[in-house]
């Protein structure tokens, strides 16, 4: 089943969120196994939010535990919370990119 993803990290910004994506995806026309969709936003008041839909919880978990966490150490990043929430219903219409 579908998962949407979403990161909160305090004491993230544009820059460190970039470096981090460059590091874990350094070909966006190759995504992860699993990725539907990824979004990445200023947080409020102040960090960064992600938010991604998967096509399971494993898929997630998986990218987490074999190149995020990693990259993350590497590079001395601060934590982020972690909310995972079953997608009852998901429509991802074509687009012209």
């Amino acid at each position: 089943m579908a998962v949407l993803v979403q990161n909160t990290g305090a004491g993230w910004d544009r820059e460190l969120y970039q470096t981090l994506h460059d590091r874990v995806l350094p070909d966006v026309t190759k995504p992860p196994a699993g990725l539907i969709s990824h979004a990445a936003m200023p947080g409020d008041p102040d960090g960064w939010v992600v938010i991604d839909v998967w096509e399971s919880e494993d898929d997630y978990r998986r990218f987490l535990e074999e190149v995020l966490i990693p990259a993350s150490q590497e590079l001395g990043t601060p934590q982020f919370d972690t909310k995972v929430v079953e997608i009852y219903n998901l429509m991802v219409p074509p687009h012209p990119i």
